[in-house]
């Protein structure tokens, strides 16, 4: 088992180095762009479809890796207000509604991923892409945040010195 966990918390951390890297291409294809344009010389047709696609890939791959680190969106000055108790019911039950909502996002993304293969759906832009893309990417990626919300409440979801660790 501890070898699986490697795997995964290695598949976390290469998706978001993978994200930054796709954030940091899509900067420079903005940039070699907007120089050819201003150049006179023909721009990069793909440009725009493929920073669209860097963006979605950046997000998805980042937000497992955010959740684990405690960058999600969380409101502690409230809740670090009530007494441990009650901190605890408040923590399991937001970390149980991140998990719910991130579990059937990634369920119902990876249905229209099917979907989409089965339709042979291509996305045509600039470039034509297949149609599953997307969504695959989002099921992929919220099904990891799943979880991560998950593992923060198996692991720690009711201490609030864990948390404060963990960063929720």
């Amino acid at each position: 088992m501890p070898a699986l966990i490697r795997v995964y918390d290695g598949l976390v951390l290469a998706l978001a180095v993978a994200g930054a890297a796709a954030l940091g291409l899509s900067a420079l294809l903005i940039v070699v762009d907007v120089m050819l344009r201003n150049l006179g010389l023909p721009p990069i047709q793909a440009a725009s479809a493929l920073i669209e696609y860097a963006m979605l890939a950046a997000t998805v791959g980042g937000a497992p890796w955010l959740v684990r680190r405690g960058g999600h969106v969380a409101v502690d000055s409230f809740v670090a207000a009530l007494p441990p108790r009650a901190y605890r019911w408040v923590l399991r039950g937001g970390l149980t509604f991140s998990f719910g909502v991130s579990a059937f996002l990634a369920w119902r993304a990876a249905v229209l991923t099917l979907e989409a293969v089965v339709r042979n759906d291509v996305d045509i832009r600039s470039i034509d892409v297949p149609g599953w893309v997307a969504y695959a990417l989002l099921a992929v990626g919220l099904g990891l945040c799943a979880t991560e919300f998950l593992r923060l409440l198996i692991v720690g979801g009711g201490d609030q010195k864990t948390q404060d660790v963990a960063g929720a």
